[in-house]
């Protein structure tokens, strides 16, 4: 894949067409796209840089609608995409800029039969903010008709407005085609937008602060290494655990006990996340093994389930076999019961594609029906799926389980627990292990302060469900 990090201004002449073949750029020939016409000057601009054709009976054709494969040649073009594969001789003209388009993010799979179909504005939306490297991690939508993340990201830089009504209300029409001098004024727009502007980039996204989310409130030189190497904090209360799956086998939990592990969060069940397994739900053998020999040991337990949850359906079904699992050890849960939802597998995952308002609704649903059967709700994440796959802002009313293999944290936003290592060595645990801080005394674990905060009487159960 070959992206710019930030579109920049641009005064650069584009191979791009509305209508193949390219023409070379000559004195401007559309009556049909008059002065006055709203998109003169979009169509004007672009047809002298070489970037827009016309007909050949010289006319525009403003309200001709595009083709997938159109827009697909103008939307790369807009974002300077060089690789295009050479044509072969029979294939359609559009068939090379499929490829790039799927390496782009555009669309994440696509059938050449439909290259001469009409996408529609939210179709033409979405490529564009993904061609764009945005998420659909939004703010409110001004729209009556669409609440799409990506939509209302492009409303918000200026790159597309939709159609403001007489009384007061805006319309984005999203089942609709787009018109060639719409997709001019998008192009346009496209490269002489920054969009970076306000925002701050993290892998291949530009993505807006969540003013609502609160701040991250450690600080580096709190943190530093104890005389058994592990991480230790000293700008207040924590306690020492350790997560375990049926990956580590047999462990001595009173040897882990002696070893100063305060706590322990134990795996009951998965889901197979590759696309083209069954996705089908796992329960981790050893967790019964497990929560007994930890609560024998004296140590505090909670639990999570391995989610790849891309349905709110599927997240309940994760919710209710952990908590079905959870019900014998019922009144030695002291710690979180947790949606781990990873995103692993890259384009072969089955999740590809699932965009974050789908998956934070997963996760709403999953913490939503651990809280309703009386547990203490929390979700775990890395950077990469805190700062794109999920949207925070909406799942505040639940603690943060923040996993960053380093020696300090460096993430934007407050957590109440910290996975800071996976390569953890513990007595009575043969292989390396998961590593965690708990800032929260969610349990009666040792106390590593003096003076330990009491927590906050706060409940994790929102009013209303997210809508899916």
């Amino acid at each position: 894949m070959k992206k710019r990090a930030a579109v920049l201004l641009l005064a650069v002449a584009l191979a791009v067409t509305l209508c193949p073949p390219a023409l070379a750029a000559q004195p401007y020939p559309f009556p049909d796209v008059a002065e006055d016409h709203w998109s003169y000057t979009y169509v004007l601009e672009l047809y002298e840089q070489g970037v827009l054709g016309g007909y050949p009976d010289g006319r525009f054709h403003p309200r001709d609608t595009l083709t997938w494969g159109q827009s697909f040649k103008l939307i790369l073009g807009a974002i300077g995409e060089e690789e295009i594969p050479e044509r072969e001789l029979g294939q359609h003209w559009a068939y090379p800029y499929i490829a790039p388009a799927i390496d782009n993010r555009l669309v994440y799979s696509f059938n050449e039969e439909f290259l001469d179909e009409a996408p529609t504005r939210l179709n033409v939306a979405r490529m564009v903010a993904r061609a764009l490297d945005l998420t659909d991690i939004s703010g409110e939508s001004p729209y009556t008709d669409c609440d799409d993340g990506y939509v209302v990201e492009l409303y918000e830089k200026g790159i597309m407005w939709g159609t403001a009504q007489p009384d007061g209300t805006r319309t984005f029409s999203p089942d609709e085609p787009i018109a060639r001098e719409e997709m001019a004024a998008i192009i346009w727009r496209m490269m002489h937008t920054d969009v970076s502007e306000g925002m701050f980039r993290h892998s291949n996204y530009w993505l807006d602060a969540l003013d609502t989310v609160p701040a991250i409130s450690f600080s580096g030189e709190q943190f530093s290494k104890d005389e058994q190497g592990r991480v230790a904090y000293s700008g207040g209360y924590y306690t020492h655990g350790i997560d375990v799956s049926g990956h580590q086998k047999e462990i001595d939990w009173q040897a882990v006990a002696a070893d100063g592990i305060d706590f322990a969060i134990i795996r009951a069940g998965n889901r197979l996340y590759g696309k083209d397994s069954s996705g089908a739900v796992c329960e981790d053998s050893w967790f019964d093994t497990y929560m007994q020999g930890a609560i024998a040991a004296g140590l505090d337990v909670g639990a999570y389930f391995f989610s790849n949850a891309i349905t709110v359906e599927e997240a309940i079904e994760e919710a209710d076999l952990l908590i079905s699992k959870l019900e014998p050890y019922r009144e030695y849960v002291t710690y979180p019961v947790v949606c781990d939802w990873e995103f692993l597998g890259g384009a072969k995952s089955r999740a590809y594609g699932v965009d974050a308002r789908i998956i934070t609704q997963c996760i709403d649903a999953f913490c939503r029906r651990v809280a309703e059967a009386g547990y203490q709700p929390m979700f775990y994440f890395n950077d990469y799926c805190g700062y794109v796959k999920m949207d925070l802002s909406k799942l505040t009313q639940y603690p943060f389980w923040y996993a960053e293999y380093a020696s300090t944290p460096n993430f934007r936003y407050d957590f109440q627990m910290w996975q800071y290592s996976s390569k953890g060595k513990v007595a009575g645990i043969k292989t390396e292990v998961d590593m965690d801080l708990c800032f929260v005394p969610y349990g009666g674990g040792a106390q590593q302060s003096d003076n330990p905060p009491e927590p906050e009487p706060t409940s994790y159960l929102p009013t209303e469900p997210m809508v899916p």
